[in-house]
């Protein structure tokens, strides 16, 4: 199979925090969710410059537009960018005790320093 990605992942564990996600027109936001606030809170697998994998305990639609913040971590500190994104596919996986989703997210907006900062540490863990 032919890789169609322009830049190769970095495969490195981080937080993931979905503010909200706009599946087809219907919009959710999850930090206003007092009653399970877990379901927001996801790992990041792995990331580039132009997306990255996540593990989530929630399937959510494909092509769904999301409000995400990343919290990367370096030697010297957690770096929060803060990215709006869109996804590309998902699979469900069984694990012996439970199932999850991965899922594969496509970024479209992020504001230069938060791509600065982004590439930075894509670099440093590539």
């Amino acid at each position: 199979m032919r890789e169609r990605r322009k830049f190769k992942r970095a495969r490195k564990f981080f937080a993931v925090n979905i503010i909200s996600v706009d599946a087809k027109g219907k919009h959710l936001r999850f930090d206003t969710i007092k009653n399970n606030p877990k379901f927001c809170d996801e790992s990041g697998l792995d990331f580039s410059p132009e997306g990255m994998k996540i593990m989530c305990s929630k399937p959510l639609p494909e092509e769904s537009k999301l409000q995400m913040k990343m919290l990367i971590p370096d030697e010297e500190s957690l770096n929060l960018i803060r990215v709006n994104g869109e996804i590309r596919w998902f699979k469900q996986i069984k694990g012996k005790y439970r199932k999850y989703f991965v899922i594969g997210v496509r970024f479209r907006d992020i504001s230069p320093d938060d791509k600065e900062k982004l590439i930075r540490l894509w670099k440093k863990y590539k």
